[in-house]
Order: C-alpha cells, then structure tokens, then sequence
C-alpha cells in the first residue's frame, strides 16, 4: 500500500481494480467489510466508508442480510480526486458538515455549537456550504465521504425527502444526524427547534403589544417545513387572541433571488419588493419577520421611508446596524445548544452505536421593550 495515499482511498481503489480487470464480475458478491478491514489492516468503519462511497457512486449495490454486489456500472479510470491531496494531514476523526445558506449569525452560532463540541472529544469538522439543489447536496456527500468522514450532519435541506444517495447512507446506517429537518417515515438522529413554538411566540408578543393590524414576511415554503410550521404557530396565536385571520395579501413570501448567491458580508440594498410592501401597506402596525436577515431588510426599509413607528419582531437574535429600525423582540432559537446537541448525538452512534434520537429545543422569546 503506499503510504501517502489514504487508507479509505486504497480499499477503494483494490476493489475498482478487481472490477475493472474483471476479478468481481456484475452481480459478484464482495467480502465482508470484516475481512477487507483485516486485509488493510485498517478499523470496520473506513473499510465501511470505502465501500459506501462506491454504492454512492453507483459501482455497488445491497441486499440487506446478503452482502455487497457488483453493479453493471462500467469504471472509466481516473485517479481519485483525494490523491491530489494526499500529502495534506487529516484526522481519523473527521465529521462532515453540509449546510444550504442561512441567516449569518444564526449559522455562526450553530457551527461554533457543533464545532466546540466535537474538538474537545478529539474530532474536526469539514464543512461544505450548498445553494440548495440536489446536485449540489450529491456532490457535498461524495466530496465529504471521498475524505472520508466517520459521519455526516446535513441541515435544513430543502423539502420532506431524501435524494438517492442520502436515502443509501440512511439504508446502510451511516452515522448521520440531520439539524432542523426531520423525517417521519425514517429512522434518523436529528434535532430542531419547535418552529411552529416559534411563531406562535411572535404573534403573542404582538397581539400582546396590542398590534391587530400585523403583516408576515417569510421565505418560499419549500426551503424547509419549518417555513410552513412558523407561520402555522403564527397565526395560531393571533386567532387564539381573537385577531382575525391574517389576510393572504399581508403575507409576503420574499422571492429566492432575495438570498441566492447572498454570503451577508458587504453592503446589499434592501428589495424593492419589501420597500413596495410597507408602501402599498400603510395601515400596518407591526410585521413578523422568519428571521433576522428579512428582519433587517424591513428594519432598514422601514427607516427609509420613515416607518419608525412599525414593530417589528423576527426569529433569531438580530445584529445591530445603523438607519435601521430595529426588532422590539426575537424569539431565540438556541442554535449553539442545537449544534452541540447534534455534535453530541454524532458521536453517540460513532461510538457507541446508539439507537436513533429525535431531540427538540424549546424557544423563548427576548423582548428589548
């Protein structure tokens, strides 16, 4: 074996070979990952990654309680990616991260959660940011395994599925732990916050505020079911307070460009769409915000067009900046705690191969007035 080629890399490389050179035939069952751990010398996990890697890739195939298989697929040679990088250190304890766009300070939070938590217990993390498409996540998950990692975190993926090859590692029980995403027809590790909690909170404290005449800013529904949850709770809470119900007109789903392509850092002009809002909506006394970027939008088009008087509340905590009308409360969503309890229920299956855990973090709301 040469050394300076990763272990995961050789096993994967020994059993393109055997296929390519016709050894393992179409529909040949491999050997056990036992006996490939025994044979490169290397723990059950890597030789388990190897061999996930190419049933991703679309070179094996299995059969629960039968074994790996050949698929039919053809290999045209080329050398692994990872041996451009092999003279680069790595950790045998590596976690991957995949992760769509979020809101800045909301992601900061969640990522120091998971990372404090992993590197004190001797583990890194590789993290791997995507727009959202299935692509782009099939990519993310092959890069990753291709390092490899013992386990992977994917968070607020768009939609209530699995694509194909996450549905594979969850078939296989690849350690995996989704973040404020779960399933109900599958049994996965995952955390997330009680959005429909969240909204209601946001309508309390304005109905509570006395604010009837309220309006909803939010993404497209699709971005995640927490969306859909936030807004139900929202207008729970209103009706729940005998405020009629909020008329569609006054729900605004912002468009994806609004945050496509978006990294947060520099100068973005607020939408016209949201600035066309707030015009064509003077009656308005308040607006909920499903987080603190549309927050900011509304609080610096508010102050553009001399709306000090609009109240504002979002989820997640907003930063400061100046001409801006800032939120009167927040409803904190407690990333850090999810990202160290995610890093947590990693590390329980990679070691301990603990049965599935769905946790749930409680929201709160923080008021400034």
């Amino acid at each position: 074996m040469n050394p300076k080629v990763p272990l995961y890399n050789q096993i994967q490389r020994y059993i393109r070979n055997q296929i390519q050179t016709g050894v393992w035939k179409p529909h040949d069952r491999l050997p056990a990952e036992r006996i490939l751990a025994e044979q490169f010398n290397v723990s059950r996990i890597t030789a388990k990654n190897a061999v996930v890697g190419l049933v991703a890739e679309g070179y094996l195939y299995r059969h629960r309680g039968k074994g790996t298989f050949v698929t039919d697929k053809q290999i045209s040679w080329s050398p692994p990616a990872a041996e451009e990088n092999a003279m680069l250190p790595r950790s045998a304890k590596q976690i991957g991260l995949i992760m769509p766009w979020m809101e800045f300070k909301y992601q900061f939070a969640l990522i120091s959660g998971i990372e404090f938590e992993l590197s004190r217990h001797g583990y890194h993390l590789v993290f791997r940011r995507i727009a959202g498409a299935d692509e782009a996540e099939t990519a993310a998950i092959k890069h990753l395994l291709a390092i490899p990692v013992e386990g992977l975190m994917v968070v607020a993926s768009r939609g209530e599925y699995f694509q194909d090859d996450m549905l594979r590692l969850v078939l296989e029980k690849f350690p995996l732990v989704f973040v404020e995403k779960y399933f109900r027809d599958f049994k996965v590790n995952g955390v997330h916050c009680d959005t429909e909690k969240a909204g209601y909170l946001m309508g309390q404290f304005l109905v509570g505020r006395n604010k009837r005449r309220i309006g909803y800013m939010s993404y497209p529904s699709q971005y995640t079911a927490g969306v859909r949850e936030r807004l139900f709770g929202f207008q729970s809470a209103l009706l729940e307070h005998g405020v009629p119900p909020m008329p569609a007109h006054l729900n605004m789903t912002i468009s994806p460009e609004v945050v496509q392509g978006s990294n947060q850092i520099g100068p973005h002009d607020v939408p016209e769409e949201i600035l066309d809002f707030i015009r064509e909506h003077a009656e308005l006394e308040a607006i909920a915000a499903a987080d603190a970027h549309i927050a900011q939008f509304i609080g610096r088009a508010c102050w553009q067009l001399g709306r000090r008087d609009l109240m504002i509340v979002s989820c997640d905590e907003p930063s400061y900046v100046p001409a801006c009308v800032m939120p009167a409360a927040y409803v904190d969503q407690s990333p850090a705690e999810i990202g160290m309890i995610a890093a947590q229920l990693m590390m329980n299956a990679i070691e301990n191969n603990a049965d599935t855990q769905l946790r749930r973090v409680e929201p709160r709301l923080i008021a400034f007035t």
